[in-house]
């Protein structure tokens, strides 16, 4: 059985272009929630936070 990280998908996944599209795709949420919770107060202080504390756990 291969492995899945071996030399030819390690060069092919770990580019720059690669890195970028998971910065963004992994931080965009977390900054349009953000942005949602201190430019509207549809949300308490306490909920917004929480829900940041959350984004901040997973990513």
């Amino acid at each position: 059985m291969p492995t899945l990280m071996n030399a030819e998908n390690r060069d092919r996944f770990l580019t720059v272009r690669w890195n970028n599209a998971l910065a963004v795709g992994l931080g965009l949420p977390a900054l349009i929630f953000a942005a949602f919770a201190l430019s509207t107060s549809a949300l308490s202080d306490r909920s917004a936070f929480i829900g940041l504390v959350i984004f901040g756990a997973v990513y």
